[in-house]
């Protein structure tokens, strides 16, 4: 004799039932077979010495549900009513979006806040754009956040602050053109990892130029494919040969004029040992050789872009500059490797082969308007 006890008549998908009941003698120490609408199985349940038995069990699926319990030739047989999930009470958000600024133009940085209620103090947060591209990663204080944050494209852009799997926020922002027409190749065309968290932020206070000295320099009909590779042979050499976190410098000037994002402009980098600015690498070897037409005019409107971005109002003027080998120097705000290094960076001695006066001189007109 086999008997059902207890069974509920309806149950929620993902809910956990019981099914209960008793059986005769001769099903003591036996297994009970249960059967889900006359194709699944699932055996366990050992009738008990006292003659109770019970199954434990839960449906992933909605629907009239046909249930048979069976052992030693008998069996008996239900049915079950599977509703939907019962959809759970809403919580309040705990992250959010308070500050955001009435314009945002690519190109251009702009600070991003919040809250990020019962967070401790020192939680990270992960700030990402478009469901895939991380940019920063906040952390809370007194049960807020901020951070910094700029876009190299224009559009619509889905930003999502994630403090867990369940705990989101999401705005979209309208960024506009930018100022100059700087195109940059963002680091996830060439590499899927984002730049470290952990490297220190930087507020950057000048420019260095550099030549990233890698042979044989690419010619300027490279393809992106290419150029993509040797920001891979660049990266690899800084970080396995250097030792560093991450590539040195923030953005990469190819023969073709293409610019590449390198390391985070948030991020300090390596490039020139006090690490108090942006650096800016001419990639190739330009020791005799110049830059390419293509690499001067891209390098004028990605200076003036950063210039601007900077807070530099005027590249020429002369100010206090700290540096490795030479003490405090009277230099502007635009300068190169050698001028704090004991170094030939970035090719010739002041910077004609790289064409640094020309630079500076039309990126002080560009930001004169």
């Amino acid at each position: 004799m086999l008997k059902v006890t207890q069974v509920p008549q309806q149950v929620a998908v993902e809910e956990t039932f019981y099914i209960e009941g008793i059986a005769s003698t001769e099903h003591i120490g036996k297994n009970l077979v249960l059967t889900v609408d006359n194709r699944y199985q699932f055996p366990g349940s050992v009738v008990k010495p006292d003659g109770t038995w019970r199954f434990a069990f839960r449906f992933l699926q909605q629907g009239d549900r046909a249930m048979e319990v069976a052992g030693s030739g008998e069996q008996i047989g239900f049915t079950i009513l599977v509703t939907p999930t019962n959809p759970k009470p809403p919580s309040s958000p705990r992250l959010s979006f308070t500050t955001i600024p009435a314009t945002m133009m690519a190109e251009e940085r702009f600070t991003l806040a919040g809250e990020a209620k019962d967070y401790p103090d020192g939680s990270e947060l992960v700030l990402l754009v478009d469901g895939k591209y991380e940019i920063a990663r906040p952390r809370t204080s007194f049960q807020k956040w901020s951070t910094l944050v700029f876009f190299h494209q224009p559009g619509q852009r889905v930003v999502e602050l994630v403090g867990s799997e369940q705990d989101r926020a999401r705005v979209t922002l309208n960024i506009q053109p930018p100022r100059f027409k700087v195109s940059v190749i963002t680091r996830s065309t060439w590499i899927n990892s984002p730049t470290p968290a952990r490297i220190a932020a930087l507020q950057p206070r000048r420019l260095t130029l550099h030549h990233t000295f890698m042979r044989p320099t690419l010619a300027a009909s490279a393809t992106v494919a290419q150029e993509s590779q040797r920001m891979r042979d660049l990266y690899a050499d800084h970080v396995n040969g250097n030792g560093w976190d991450d590539v040195g410098y923030h953005y990469i000037i190819m023969p073709s004029g293409r610019i590449f994002e390198g390391r985070s402009e948030l991020k300090r980098g390596a490039h020139d040992v006090i690490n108090d600015g942006l650096g800016i690498a001419f990639d190739g070897d330009y020791t005799r050789n110049s830059i390419t037409e293509a690499q001067y005019q891209s390098a004028v409107q990605l200076c003036a872009l950063l210039c601007y971005r900077c807070s530099i109002d005027n590249p020429l003027t002369l100010v206090p500059t700290p540096t490795d080998t030479f003490g405090t120097r009277l230099l502007p705000r635009i300068i190169g490797h050698r001028d704090r290094v004991a170094t030939t960076c970035p090719g010739s001695e002041g910077g004609r082969t790289i064409r640094m006066e020309e630079i500076r001189q039309a990126v002080a007109k560009l930001l004169r308007g």
